[in-house]
């Protein structure tokens, strides 16, 4: 990806791009805008003090691989000079994992523990999450083979964006890179209802529309704890990872942006 912003409507008047915003590279000074959307659309827009009172790690935990270790596979979206959006790549799942562990996760485990000690976290809800994360979240990830499905993406927008296809055109220059590269395929991970949620209808809807079943090379699911221990919800949610080809991921990419506004 190069320093060009990328309108939203490549055919669309310069008055128009400007009011509906571009899409561009990841730079350093939007960081901490990256970590405010991060924080802000958290669980379904929740919000991070809904599970966990500390912005500050939570963020890390979220955003600092994408942004610290491999920013040019990042993107944000901007209107008026604000943004609104951001897609964190990674091509080498493998390398995120090792950055994790060796580089993030350790810092931010040791603040946990010094900011329990000295009594900052006092809401019940985020002892809750710091137990669920130490003895279920491992526990409840689906297996996956990162060599065979090696990237994954995170794409969040604020409600100003919505419906404006922002997450569609990113994760697109995504794949795009990915292509470039001679990546092949991707994978990713999605806590919904065990009945279905909005990702698994739109996937079913997609295959029933196009009379195919072949969006997807890899699906696994594993009982999910964390809503009902977390937040006190009774409905059994599920975690779901799933491995697609990049072109084939493509092709229901702009399907899902024509139907639903993406």
């Amino acid at each position: 990806m190069t320093a060009e912003a990328y309108p939203i409507h490549e055919s669309s008047s310069r008055s128009q791009r400007e009011e509906e915003g571009i899409i561009r590279p990841f730079r350093p000074a939007d960081r901490e805008a990256v970590r405010e959307i991060s924080r802000h659309t958290a669980f379904r827009n929740r919000g991070f003090d809904s599970v966990f009172e500390d912005g500050e790690l939570f963020a890390d935990y979220w955003t600092r691989y994408y942004t610290d270790f491999e920013p040019e596979s990042c993107l944000v979206a901007e209107e008026g000079g604000r943004v609104i959006a951001y897609l964190l790549g990674c091509v080498d799942s493998g390398h995120f994992v090792a950055v994790m562990g060796r580089r993030i996760l350790p810092p931010i485990l040791l603040r946990i523990f010094v900011r329990l000690l000295t009594g900052r976290y006092r809401r019940p809800v985020t002892r809750r999450t710091l137990w669920w994360l130490l003895s279920r979240s491992w526990r409840e990830a689906p297996p996956l083979n990162r060599k065979l499905f090696p990237a994954h993406y995170h794409c969040n927008v604020l409600s100003p964006g919505h419906r404006k296809r922002y997450y569609s055109r990113m994760v697109a220059i995504f794949l795009d890179r990915l292509a470039e590269m001679g990546i092949e395929r991707l994978h990713g991970q999605v806590e919904e209802p065990v009945a279905g949620g909005a990702w698994l209808r739109m996937v079913q809807a997609y295959c029933q529309s196009c009379d195919c079943f072949h969006l997807l090379d890899y699906f696994a699911e594993k009982p999910s704890t964390f809503q009902r221990i977390v937040l006190g919800r009774e409905k059994d949610f599920v975690n779901r990872v799933w491995g697609a080809r990049v072109r084939v991921y493509r092709d229901w990419l702009l399907w899902a942006a024509q139907r639903y506004g993406l």
